[in-house]
């Protein structure tokens, strides 16, 4: 049986057993199919779609529980909270309060990312960019929108992180800003909740990080610099993206928790509530800057990088191994001259085993990034090619890696 006869056959019979035979195509490749050639006009389809979910999700499980999103949204969060505690009665009505907060909160930090957008227009390209601006406006305003909805933002799914007994102690004006109070260690239950929230948002985040950078974009503006950075170095993105976290989250948590939570607690120092006079003594110390809220914050960042590096190990390298009898010097020739990719090609000689023709192996070590971008330069030439993909675990020796862009 030669090897078309083969290749024609739905099935093979062996004594017992029937075998059929079956495609398989980037079989164990997390979110495989969104490695294929895709329209722009899908790909932001993709971009929207996710962008609405992101936007959702994270007005209840990052608002409305006192956890911070990653990068200059965070930054934009804790001015938000701050602000909303400043402002007086007779300055702003509750419903303008809440206008200014939700916009400060999710749409004031884009106009603080002008910069990063110019930079990564010069340093990492325009259409990576362009996907990340789309994705950051579309979730931003898909929050702001739900955040003037009346009392969505005292909604939640597990938990309450209203700190009743404050709620109940502060002025009629400021009672929904109780949520803004960190949540202390001796709040039981609703850590519990929180942790839960941080466990669940850091693994769907990375999810959604790794969705969006695979089709050519990044949820973050801080992704920018992450992308970039992670090309010049060489280095994961998602432990590059998870390190500049870090650093703002110390930063947000100061400005956004510890500092009006403070103010907040002050004002209820002389409070009838013997609770809420208890707690008060809480406000400017440490530990209501190291508090729950902090850690849950620490712990989104640590699940997502671990997730994100599992999802998209952009740096990783693997061995690629293309078994064709017809066509393995055109397939040899179509990977030296893709103007995309440079990757070294050795080919070795074998025998096929129902043919008993000759065949070349043609193989190469390659990055994770470069996979599909082979397969397809593969299939062009060899529909039935057989393409063996495996980690590599260690080498010694030179590739070739993109200097600045993929």
């Amino acid at each position: 049986m030669d090897k078309k006869q083969l290749s024609s056959k739905e099935c093979l019979f062996k004594k017992n057993t029937v075998y059929n035979r079956t495609k398989m195509s980037n079989f164990g490749l997390k979110m495989n199919i969104f490695y294929k050639n895709m329209s722009m006009w899908k790909i932001i389809l993709i971009v929207i779609f996710t962008a609405i979910f992101f936007g959702i999700i994270s007005v209840f499980f990052v608002k409305n529980v006192g956890i911070y999103n990653f990068g200059l949204a965070a930054f934009g969060q804790s001015l938000s909270k701050l602000i909303s505690v400043l402002l007086k009665e007779e300055q702003v009505t509750k419903t303008t309060r809440n206008i200014i907060e939700q916009f400060i909160f999710w749409i004031f930090y884009i106009f603080l990312s002008i910069p990063i957008f110019i930079f990564g227009y010069k340093k990492v390209g325009k259409t990576f960019v362009n996907l990340t601006i789309l994705f950051l406006l579309v979730s931003s305003f898909t929050s702001f929108l739900l955040g003037l909805i009346p009392g969505i933002n005292n909604i939640f799914i597990i938990g309450n992180f209203l700190n009743i007994s404050i709620y109940q102690s502060l002025p009629e004006y400021k009672k929904e800003l109780s949520s803004i109070i960190p949540l202390l260690w001796s709040d039981g239950g609703n850590i519990i909740a929180l942790f839960v929230f941080s466990i669940v948002y850091g693994y769907i985040l990375a999810w959604i990080f790794a969705l969006i950078q695979i089709i050519g974009g990044t949820a973050g503006v801080t992704g920018i610099i992450g992308e970039w950075y992670a090309n010049e170095k060489r280095k994961s993105f998602g432990t590059i993206s998870g390190y500049i976290n870090i650093v703002i989250v110390f930063i947000s948590v100061l400005i956004g928790s510890w500092l009006p939570g403070s103010l907040l607690l002050s004002e209820v120092k002389n409070s009838s509530i013997f609770e809420a006079k208890e707690i008060s003594k809480h406000a400017w110390t440490f530990e209501l800057y190291l508090s729950p809220n902090f850690i849950a914050t620490i712990l989104v960042n640590v699940i997502y990088v671990i997730t994100l590096n599992k999802l998209y190990p952009k740096f990783k390298l693997v061995r690629i191994e293309v078994y064709s009898i017809f066509n393995s010097e055109e397939i040899a020739k179509a990977l030296v001259f893709d103007k995309k990719i440079v990757t070294g090609i050795t080919m070795f000689h074998g025998h096929g085993g129902y043919s008993s023709k000759k065949i070349n192996i043609v193989t190469t070590i390659t990055l994770f990034r470069q996979v599909n971008r082979i397969i397809r330069d593969v299939r062009k030439i060899d529909s039935e090619a057989f393409i063996s993909i495996s980690d590599v675990v260690a080498l010694d020796g030179y590739i070739y890696i993109p200097k600045k862009k993929f």
